[in-house]
């Protein structure tokens, strides 16, 4: 429970101190673990690496502070969330390609989109679910319980329907039905904690995704979409006033990947996550101090013999 009221009192005091105290006060010892050589740290540096490599360690370790400033940042303003007003929600968003989400939502479709762990995707579910339609997702079930179910209750309490991603209790076919109706359905990718992910490729690397978007967008015959979110500064002065702040984001969605029902299940799934991660590969570089990725998703870091493990079931699956 000591850790829940950390959290408790985290959010009281996002309420009281200034934001622009509170955001250098967050960006500050972000820049510091970034530099570190803790282990979260030294992995972000990594992944940041493949994306775009730098020669220089010191441009390294500097570019890793700046991305875990940007983490940190991301969990200030979780904590100042539930404080906002819906209008300050609003002035914080940009969108870009909001009518490719819009001409299937207005017309009663459902919709399925892939995301990474990039900006501030919580901002964007919140302002999504005022501006889009209800959004329905699932969120990794941290422990102990009672921090899974503080952040449960923070996100439900700005609107949004989110299953705990637990084996066995059925999340992706809880979102399936839902989608019988207008539903936004934003899920990050780029993570696979299922041990059900599909391997594709990432600028030459190989790297394991969830397959939660491509699939639901197969069974509910709908296309699903990338969706990038990062930081910017609100340029414009009257929406820095409605805002309350001069930090926003910019949401970014894509061209559609459409399902391919002339293929098998597995082939198709693996087809469409690798057009995402196409997309992914001509979007992040020199935006990738917004990818707050601190684990091990790309091949070549995981364990080898729990992968050959995997791998090896998935093939008695198949038989």
């Amino acid at each position: 429970m000591a850790s829940v009221k950390v959290f408790e009192r985290a959010t009281r005091a996002a309420r009281v101190i200034p934001e622009p105290l509170g955001r250098f006060t967050a960006r500050f010892a972000g820049r510091l673990i970034g530099w570190s050589n803790m282990a979260g740290a030294r992995q972000l540096r990594r992944n940041l690496q493949r994306i775009r490599p730098l020669s220089s360690q010191l441009a390294q370790r500097a570019r890793g502070g700046r991305a875990m400033a940007s983490y940190m940042a991301y969990y200030y303003e979780i904590f100042r969330l539930p404080h906002l007003s819906g209008e300050q929600i609003d002035a914080r968003v940009r969108i870009s390609g909001k009518e490719r989400l819009t001409a299937y939502l207005n017309s009663g479709v459902a919709i399925p989109a892939a995301l990474l762990h990039m900006g501030n995707w919580d901002l964007a579910g919140a302002w999504a679910t005022r501006n889009l339609a209800p959004v329905h997702t699932i969120a990794e079930k941290l422990e102990p319980p009672e921090v899974a179910n503080y952040f449960l209750d923070l996100r439900r309490n700005m609107g949004m329907t989110i299953y705990h991603g637990v084996k066995g209790q059925g999340a992706i076919h809880s979102l399936e039905a839902d989608m019988a109706r207008p539903t936004f359905v934003p899920l990050l990718c780029d993570r696979d904690l299922s041990a059900q992910g599909i391997e594709v490729n990432l600028l030459g690397r190989p790297i394991r995704v969830a397959v939660g978007a491509a699939l639901l967008a197969r069974r509910r015959r709908v296309p699903m979409f990338p969706v990038f979110i990062e930081s910017e500064r609100i340029a414009d002065r009257a929406r820095r006033r409605r805002a309350g702040t001069s930090a926003g984001i910019h949401i970014v969605v894509g061209e559609s990947i459409e399902p391919n029902f002339a293929l098998d299940e597995k082939t198709d799934l693996a087809r469409m996550n690798q057009a995402w991660m196409d997309a992914v590969g001509a979007y992040l570089p020199g935006r990738e101090e917004n990818w707050h990725m601190l684990q091990k998703v790309f091949v070549e870091d995981l364990d080898q013999a729990r992968l050959a493990r995997r791998h090896a079931r998935e093939e008695e699956r198949e038989r």
